[in-house]
């Protein structure tokens, strides 16, 4: 199966993380998927020949495993063992077992055995499934009664049961149960490169070795029941990097909780930092999360979006890894967009120490950047160089709630603001008096303030942004920030901007060359209504023609994921279309709904096909749109290639959709 190669050259990596040369000659081990069964003997053959500056290179396919893949031996410093797939090839590692030899129980409800572990989560064709929680106070699985709905499931000691979100034999799609953590990478100087890591149980990936790199990858579809649940993980590490990966759906049971978390961390930093770099991280409950006792952590030229809390800070921990810990923080968020989450970056509890939020832009949020005194007030946060457009508030603070303002004790602990600008925020400055008054204010006002300065040389304007986020020529942002004391391990910028700067650092970074947009889908639905969704392809990066690929179709599927608070509801619509045999211009773009195939959805009753849930309260409110795109092949049957693991193209837009009964939001059970 494995075969050995002499290759030469060179592995760009972090600055601060890894030499830039390897040795000049090193060992090239090559993997191939097992026909059949679990991959984990194969592989870790293979990483037991790895010696440092070696390659284990897998070849196109799926790697199924029974345990998580970790790594014998260590690499050293400008020779790590790099683990990665062959180039151009698709490579997924799979924490779950499939499941077929699905019987009908009754009716709609198909039952197949329980695999070896209880599963905490399922998918059809990479999609998450419903796991119905009737009652939101108990953390157990649902009665079968429950599964009124396509696309739940519930299960007990003997059976898992599923009404299949196409109403028909499970065994004509892909059922995948997570099991297990996928990887960790366990040693240190190790390099992950272009993996697709998959329905993880509990952790999907996780470092917990100083000097280690994952990059490149797609780290997605992990679940725990109701308890944690990690797509990525920095444990007791530092000094190690997850870069320029794509992160996303992680959950509980599908809800989007507080131990729901995309990227997560615990325990680290303690030997210098870990970084978050250039990670696309969307569709989970927090962005990049904390379990406490974390210092140091670096978020840097990140997309954080569709997040409850975009990120979440931390302080020391009571019990557990890192215990007792209490000089924490010193985050540093640089340089990231974040949008579409209840709260942009939170200071959740107040034992955390000189944290910076420097030149991000944070927009669409319910609050941009919001601290509480839990435990104490933070400790000199630093808010400097951000932009805050659109937002519910720009900058929420929350101490007691006793009629008195709480401003000037978050000042005095420290707290600095200045060089931002804020734009269309329905508050730039709010802070709850009561449960039920605020104190609100605008930048003026606040800037107003006598007795301790905040918010110099801070601006109320329109940015002027392009739709990247980046300021077009004559935005006010430009040349406007204030200087930082970067550390020495991120690049100074030519010239200090508030927010990301211009469009050209964009060049720095990969970007993908078709996108998909499904702006101007409608925002509210009802009952009977059809549903007027719009898709349109661009090629927006590339500066060639891009060639649809006569003969190709496209499956789109849009995805309702229910927000706020906990929720397990998430429903599909899905259609396949006709693409054209031609080329797509540099900036131009298809319409993907007046192409052949496309079909307008009906919002139907409880128990069709596609029915937008409006039966009780917690479902009217909170949705939100998005979308998928893949390419088949036009003679490919579509339940066959739904099947098959692929890239996919992921829609950036997030749009809040109510639904209605009657024309208008029902206010109570009995609408």
């Amino acid at each position: 199966m494995m075969k050995y190669s002499v290759v030469t050259g060179t592995v760009a990596v972090f600055a601060t993380v890894f030499a830039t040369v390897l040795s000049a000659r090193a060992a090239e081990i090559v993997v191939s998927p097992p026909a059949e069964g679990f991959a984990n003997g194969a592989l870790a053959s293979a990483l037991a020949q790895a010696s440092p500056g070696d390659r284990v290179v897998l070849r196109g396919g799926e790697y199924r495993l029974d345990g998580p893949l970790s790594f014998p031996r260590a690499g050293v410093a400008g020779r790590p063992i790099t683990l990665g797939a062959a180039p151009g090839e698709y490579v997924a590692l799979l924490g779950s077992v499939r499941l077929t030899g699905w019987e009908q129980h009754a009716g709609n409800i198909w039952k197949v055995k329980h695999p070896p572990k209880h599963v905490k989560g399922l998918y059809q064709d990479s999609d998450r499934l419903t796991h119905p929680r009737p009652d939101w106070g108990k953390r157990e699985d649902p009665p079968l009664a429950e599964l009124k709905t396509p696309g739940t499931w519930t299960q007990d000691d003997d059976w898992i049961y599923l009404w299949s979100r196409e109403g028909d034999t499970p065994d004509r799609h892909r059922i995948e149960a997570s099991q297990q953590i996928v990887m960790n990478v366990n040693k240190p100087w190790i390099r992950v490169e272009g993996l697709h890591m998959f329905f993880g149980q509990h952790v999907a990936c996780e470092i917990t070795a100083d000097h280690c790199e994952v990059v490149a990858c797609e780290i997605a579809h992990c679940s725990n029941s109701v308890d944690n649940s990690y797509n990525a993980y920095f444990s007791g590490c530092s000094h190690s990097a997850f870069r320029d990966c794509r992160m996303h759906d992680s959950f509980y049971w599908g809800d989007h909780g507080s131990n729901s978390h995309t990227m997560s961390t615990i325990n680290c930093g303690d030997r210098g930092p870990n970084f978050v770099d250039g990670c696309e991280i969307f569709n989970g409950g927090l962005g990049v999360g904390s379990k406490g006792a974390v210092r140091e952590l670096v978020v840097t030229g990140c997309r954080i979006y569709d997040q409850v809390n975009g990120i979440v800070i931390t302080g020391e921990r009571s019990s557990g890894p890192g215990a007792g810990k209490i000089d924490r923080g010193h985050y540093l968020i640089w340089q990231n967009r974040i949008s579409d989450c209840e709260k942009g970056v939170w200071i959740s509890s107040g034992t955390t120490h000189e944290d910076r939020i420097w030149g991000n832009l944070i927009e669409r949020c319910g609050a941009g950047f919001s601290m509480r005194n839990i435990a104490a007030f933070p400790d000199r946060p630093h808010l400097a160089n951000n932009i805050f457009r659109s937002n519910g508030t720009a900058i929420y603070m929350v101490g007691q709630r006793d009629g008195t303002e709480q401003i000037s004790a978050f000042v005095q602990a420290g707290f600095l603001s200045h060089n931002n600008l804020f734009s269309g925020n329905q508050a730039d400055w709010q802070s709850p008096l009561t449960w039920s008054r605020s104190l609100d204010l605008s930048l003026a006002k606040v800037q107003a303030f006598n007795d301790f300065p905040l918010e110099q040389a801070s601006q109320a304007a329109e940015p002027n942004l392009d739709k990247f986020g980046r300021s077009r020529d004559g935005c006010p942002a430009l040349e406007r920030g204030a200087e930082l004391a970067l550390p020495d391990y991120l690049r100074k910028p030519e010239a200090w901007h508030i927010g990301l700067g211009r469009q050209a650092a964009r060049a720095e970074r990969p970007q993908p060359q078709l996108t998909l947009s499904i702006a101007g889908s409608p925002l509210s639905v009802g009952i009977g209504e059809r549903v007027e969704l719009r898709a349109v392809l661009e090629n927006e990066f590339s500066d060639r023609p891009i060639d649809l690929g006569g003969g190709c179709d496209l499956i789109l599927t849009f995805h309702f994921r229910y927000r706020g608070g906990h929720r397990d509801k998430q429903e599909l619509y899905r259609c396949r279309i006709e693409l054209p045999a031609r080329k797509l211009e540099p900036g131009e773009t298809l319409d993907l709904t007046q192409l052949p195939g496309w079909k307008t959805p009906i919002n139907g009753n409880l128990g069709d096909a596609f029915h937008l849930r409006i039966d009780t309260d917690p479902w009217r409110r909170g949705a939100r749109l998005g979308a998928t795109a893949r390419f088949v092949r036009r003679e490919e049957e579509t339940s066959r290639a739904l099947q098959k693991l692929t890239d996919v193209i992921h829609s950036k837009e997030v749009l809040p959709v109510e639904f209605l009964v009657r024309g208008r939001i029902p206010s109570n059970p009995a609408d």
